[in-house]
């Protein structure tokens, strides 16, 4: 039962960040219609950030994690007004190539700027504890209680902030939103430098736990896409629930069965789903 409660507490640790980082693409995508094969670079980009001023600026974690979010705000603001704004009434598959170029740029430049070496982050809160049958670090604890934080604070945002009511009607819909008076390019930025500077406090959170490379968002952005189709596009409190769900099914499969078929489950899961239920858990019929 203790080791039960390890591989647990460590799959709502991953599913921490699977949700945040799937919250982030689905504002992006609800409000603009883009995939943006990109997020788990803004991802990378948001852990190597706060990396860079933990361990050769100031050996402070929240500045690291602050640094972070902004530098991942303003990146998801510049990568919408120059790479996809221009691009927006032209077919899609110049929206995807835009994306794939925005992955390779991404990872060419943290191998510029950090070298293509792993790099590892210290904890800053390493204490273990035991919780019941789960034995767990504070740092984990806190990537779990800062993503409940932050998801509660991004409801609230969508359900009672002008803005983020605003961004909802633009997400229903983009003419009918306009002719009420609504800046549609203005709801753009904002969902851009929101859903990337979301992905880049996920990476933040995560950099003292897991490893740093440049390719480390690869298979996030895939988990993020496979958790946006099962929950349901466009649907928030889908990409949570199944975020948490797919991050503690991965963790125990692994334990228990197999790594190597871990990532096979989840595409397993994705065409069941898509089978009986194309629009998703959550999706709208």
């Amino acid at each position: 039962m203790g080791l039960f409660g390890i591989y647990l507490a460590n799959g709502i640790v991953v599913g921490s960040a699977y949700v945040l980082a799937a919250i982030g693409l689905t504002i992006i995508f609800s409000i603009m219609r883009i995939v943006n094969f990109a997020h788990g670079e803004c991802y990378m980009m948001g852990a190597y950030m706060a990396w860079l001023v933990v361990t050769r600026l100031v050996s402070n974690f929240w500045l690291g994690l602050f640094l972070a979010v902004l530098g991942g705000a303003l990146m998801g603001y510049l990568i919408e007004r120059f790479a996809f704004r221009p691009i927006y009434k032209t077919p899609g598959l110049s929206q995807f190539i835009i994306s794939l170029g925005l992955v390779i740029m991404l990872q060419e430049l943290s191998i510029i700027s950090f070298t293509g070496l792993t790099q590892t982050m210290p904890s800053a809160y390493p204490t273990v504890r035991r919780i019941g049958n789960f034995v767990i670090t504070d740092q984990r604890i806190l990537v779990v209680g800062m993503a409940a934080v932050l998801v509660v604070a991004i409801l609230l945002f969508f359900k009672r902030t002008k803005t983020g009511k605003a961004m909802r009607a633009t997400a229903q819909n983009k003419l009918a939103s306009s002719m009420m008076g609504i800046n549609a390019s203005r709801m753009a930025s904002l969902a851009f430098l929101g859903g990337v500077g979301i992905a880049a406090v996920a990476g933040a959170l995560l950099a003292p736990i897991f490893a740093l490379t440049p390719t480390m968002g690869g298979r996030l952005t895939g988990l993020c896409f496979i958790i946006i189709v099962i929950g349901g596009m466009g649907s928030i409190g889908g990409a949570i629930i199944v975020g948490y769900t797919l991050g503690i099914t991965e963790s125990l499969f692994s334990a228990y069965v197999s790594t190597k078929w871990s990532f096979m489950l989840v595409f397993l899961m994705l065409m069941l789903i898509l089978k009986f239920r194309p629009r998703g858990l959550f999706g709208r019929d």
